[in-house]
């Protein structure tokens, strides 16, 4: 059994990508509102793109965050939820009301998914049928492809994405009980940032373009159990 297009791995990297926003649509204004100037914060007198660099930066350095999201494109819904901290990584990913459960930790990774998913594989439908509902252990070569699926990954993935080069209104507001800076472009996407000069996370993306998507931030520096499951099956086992 070959796995080098491993369906949900592509469905994360579609969907992170898909938030990064884009340097295309955004106006040349970097500077900030009337609100922004009464918040005092040197975050909120920032440019867009030092704002979201900033946020990117701090991301990354806190070590461990839950990220949840979701991408429509072409008719077709993915989401993710996903606790990310270090190289390691747990939580789903839905594509079409398909959820997949993944683990990645110590450099193995571990799925568990409904037969039909192999199945889309290719499996042979008696091998896919064992396979349902149980944690599977990926092949090494499969598990090379959750090295994306990372923090420092998912950074990776926004600012290529052209993130850190965001153009648009900066303002600030509250997002439940909490002062934020706002970026927003000009197809009315936003980037919601902590408003702390010292921790400016980001908290929210709404991507408005031709795949709506968002993705919420939460959980910085909380680091959680994450463990291999208890006996996997063992996908060579199964002749893959």
């Amino acid at each position: 059994m070959r796995m080098r297009r491993l369906a949900l791995v592509g469905a994360a990297a579609l969907l992170l990508a898909g938030c990064g926003g884009s340097d295309e649509s955004g106006s040349d204004s970097g500077s900030a509102a009337s609100s922004s100037s009464e918040s005092g914060s040197e975050l909120s007198q920032k440019e867009a793109s030092e704002i979201v660099d900033a946020s990117f930066t701090a991301l990354e350095e806190s070590g461990a965050a839950h990220v949840v999201g979701s991408i429509e494109e072409n008719g077709s819904m993915q989401e993710l939820d996903l606790q990310l901290q270090g190289d390691d990584v747990s939580g789903s990913i839905t594509m079409d009301g398909v959820a997949v459960q993944l683990i990645s930790v110590g450099g193995q990774a571990y799925v568990q998914a409904p037969g039909d998913f192999w199945s889309s594989f290719g499996m042979p439908a008696e091998f896919a049928g064992q396979l349902e509902g149980q944690w599977v252990l990926m092949p090494p070569e499969a598990a090379e492809s959750f090295s994306t699926l990372t923090l420092s990954g998912l950074v990776q993935e926004l600012r290529s994405a052209g993130g850190d080069s965001v153009k648009g209104e900066v303002t600030t507001d509250e997002l439940d009980g909490e002062k934020v800076v706002v970026v927003t472009q000009d197809d009315g996407s936003t980037f919601t940032a902590r408003d702390d000069d010292a921790e400016p996370f980001p908290l929210l993306i709404e991507d408005k373009g031709d795949a709506p998507a968002t993705v919420e931030f939460s959980g910085f520096g909380e680091q959680t159990s994450i463990a291999a499951p208890p006996n996997p099956v063992d996908l060579t086992t199964l002749g893959g």
